[in-house]
């Protein structure tokens, strides 16, 4: 369910803030740099300068006793680089509940110590926090956009207030988090505001405008090297620049830190690039506006689901029917960048499988979780009726480099440590490369050599995502969607 849909607002695309869905995140994230090019007579583009003047604070707290982790300043330095995770937001790489790790701890003694480097390699100032990504391993897109939302928190719920009081809705007080910044003790508290609640959690919903939200910070790693390294793309080719690691990239801002002031300084005159949320190319966030009808104009014959063998009978009946509607009805259309014309990411494959079975599985009273931690990674899903009676789901692109290692070896790892004997491993076909005919021709042989190997109950499907001359379904584009080359996210093996 969107925010729009719960809170009865029609026509949602005409407003500024990002619709949120209320049961899981989106992975978008706030990029603060899309907020320092807002133009001068806009309230946002203070904010930019509010998260400056933040960093800046620490960063002089912290000169002349970096090397002191004992000290007080340096204590206190760490405590304002713990950041909780802004679950009121929607946003991030959560995909079950709301929940992340935000930037505890662990994290704020990685942050200080960067930042204790900086001061020593001549970085005295801080002009775009963003730099500190180039400088400490861990500071990735999730966690440039938990620090935004925490540091600009009170401004935000400010501004949530106002929509809510111009549109009506109903708010409700409610303790919010890291909301509070005493300016005396330099420490953040909680505080309660009165605010819309999140039916499904019963917390705090915040809003900010959709036009700050990207896939990539606009200053990011990729970017910065292919700054300091022009020529690197056109004398290597696309598999060894795929596999030049953050460390190599840190190693080489750390040695050049006055060409990472003049990279984020020219980088600050390109015009604001923010997500298309409204069209949504990549696939994050429509998904379930396009899917929730799914269930009911495609219904399926299902018994009542008690034991292993009639989830597994369920589990063949909803991919057959993901199937049939990918092959047949041109549901393909929606595994395709609208931009681009190639396939999307898992991710969002995954996004529109959920959306297509979700109902099904509400229908027969099975729980579908998506990326499940299980010690050894996120297993992409699992179905259930309960502890008992479950089956694990992955889900490959077939240009997929660790295509096979998916079936082999993850899903194999993810079943031992679920200790759950039900697996079944789905790969999509975008293309007739060498790879994916052979991938295709191997499937179901490999499929039955692992099963044997490990005991396990492991079933698999391909599903044929190849363009199709069919007329769309579910209101999808597919003009402009033409035959893709393996996508460039993977290499082939």
């Amino acid at each position: 369910m969107y925010f729009s849909e719960y809170f009865s607002i029609n026509n949602p695309e005409q407003y500024e803030w990002f619709n949120q869905l209320l049961e899981t995140d989106t992975q978008l994230f706030v990029d603060p740099f899309q907020m320092f090019k807002e133009p001068t007579s806009s309230p946002w583009r203070s904010a930019h300068d509010e998260i400056i003047d933040y960093f800046q604070m620490a960063f002089e707290l912290l000169a002349g006793h970096h090397r002191n982790p004992k000290s007080l300043q340096y204590k206190k330095v760490l405590q304002l680089m713990e950041f909780p995770e802004p679950e009121e937001f929607g946003l991030g790489f959560v995909s079950v509940g709301r929940r992340g790790s935000g930037t505890g701890k662990g994290f704020a003694e990685l942050m200080v110590r960067a930042m204790s480097d900086a001061v020593e390699l001549g970085l005295h100032d801080i002009v775009h926090f963003e730099e500190l990504g180039l400088l400490v391993d861990r500071i990735g897109r999730d966690r440039i956009s938990d620090i935004t939302c925490n540091i600009l928190k009170p401004r935000i719920i400010d501004y949530t207030q106002k929509v809510s009081q111009e549109l009506g809705i109903e708010c409700v007080e409610l303790p919010v988090k890291h909301s509070v910044f005493d300016e005396d003790r330099l420490k953040w508290t909680s505080g309660r505001f009165s605010l819309p609640m999140n039916p499904f959690t019963e917390k705090p919903l915040l809003l900010i405008p959709w036009r700050f939200l990207r896939e990539l910070p606009a200053l990011n790693a990729e970017d910065w090297w292919n700054y300091v390294e022009p020529d690197f793309r056109n004398d290597l080719n696309l598999r060894i620049n795929q596999k030049i690691d953050k460390i190599a990239i840190i190693r080489r801002a750390r040695a050049n830190t006055d060409l990472v002031r003049q990279w984020s300084t020219e980088s600050a005159e390109r015009p604001a690039d923010p997500y298309p949320v409204d069209r949504d190319p990549v696939g994050l966030h429509n998904w379930q506006a396009k899917t929730r009808d799914f269930a009911d104009e495609h219904p399926i014959d299902a018994d009542k689901i008690e034991t292993e063998e009639d989830l597994i009978t369920f589990v063949e009946k909803i991919i057959k029917e993901f199937k049939h509607q990918v092959e047949e009805e041109g549901l393909w259309a929606l595994l395709y960048n609208d931009d681009t014309g190639y396939p999307k990411r898992e991710t969002a494959i995954q996004l529109l499988f959920k959306g297509v079975v979700q109902s099904y599985c509400k229908a027969y009273s099975v729980s579908l979780d998506r990326e499940v931690e299980l010690g050894r990674g996120p297993v992409d899903f699992i179905l259930g009726k309960d502890s008992r009676v479950r089956l694990l789901l992955e889900i490959k692109k077939m240009n997929n480099g660790k295509f096979w290692n998916g079936l082999e070896h993850q899903l194999v790892s993810y079943m031992e440590s679920a200790q759950c004997s039900n697996g079944w491993f789905l790969a999509v076909r975008f293309s007739d490369t060498k790879s994916q005919r052979e991938r295709t021709n191997k499937l179901a042989a490999r499929t039955s050599y692992a099963a044997q190997q490990t005991g396990f109950k492991i079933k698999s499907t391909w599903v044929d995502a190849r363009p199709k001359e069919s007329a769309s379904n579910l209101n999808a584009q597919t003009e402009g969607v033409r035959p893709a080359p393996d996508d460039p996210e993977f290499e082939d093996e």
